[in-house]
């Protein structure tokens, strides 16, 4: 089966360069030309089913790409963002002056000593389970999946058998495609059995 990781497209925060997490904030006007870009340009690749993370950016971006499919978008939790506790809102130079630690560890690709933050190793088991679930119940199908840069990036990761701790050699920009493909039925974990097609595709917003 073929996955469609679609990153959501730009939030009020994303323009401000504020990090989200889990907060619940909606598509700048900016976000909503890219959803209905990335809706056109998803409607002619076979969709069978579409997956949503609930938080108010990706339900957007999946209802844009619903109407032009005629699908209904199933939420699932598990599509969230990482926690990232009480980083949550905040710039990056915000973050460096109240928690130098994160960048820190960052750097040293440690774990991250933040109240609240997600850690590495649940989090990217959390994105594992939901991804094998949707694989398992879709095959020899496309399945389109909106959610958020952390989770594509945490999915990719696993796909390629690279570390799980952040950050990692990937940039997953907003309302970007990221292509995998899934061999079907063996039930094995999904890194062996998947293929990289395409990484950040953003050519349908040449003109956004």
């Amino acid at each position: 089966m073929r996955l469609l990781l679609i990153r959501h497209a730009e939030s009020s925060a994303n323009a401000e360069g504020r990090l989200q997490g889990r907060l619940d904030i909606s598509l700048s006007e900016r976000g909503r030309r890219e959803s209905a870009r990335l809706a056109a340009r998803v409607e002619g690749l076979g969709v069978a089913a579409l997956y949503t993370s609930p938080l108010a950016r990706a339900l957007e971006t999946a209802r844009s790409i619903a109407q032009r499919l005629a699908l209904e978008p199933v939420e699932r939790p598990a599509l969230m963002e990482r926690d990232v506790g009480e980083l949550a809102g905040l710039t990056r130079d915000e973050i460096i002056a109240r928690f130098p630690q994160f960048t820190e560890a960052r750097a040293a690709r440690r774990p991250i000593d933040v109240p609240g933050f997600e850690a590495d190793e649940p989090f990217a088991q959390r994105v594992l389970s939901v991804f094998e679930a949707i694989v398992s119940a879709h095959a020899e199908q496309t399945v389109a999946v909106v959610t958020h840069g952390g989770v594509i990036g945490a999915l990719i990761r696993h796909a390629l058998e690279l570390p799980v701790v952040r950050p990692g050699p990937l940039a997953i920009n907003n309302a970007s495609i990221t292509t995998l493909d899934v061999a079907d039925g063996d039930g094995e974990a999904i890194p062996p059995r998947a293929r990289l097609v395409s990484l950040n595709d953003t050519c349908h917003l040449a003109d956004v």
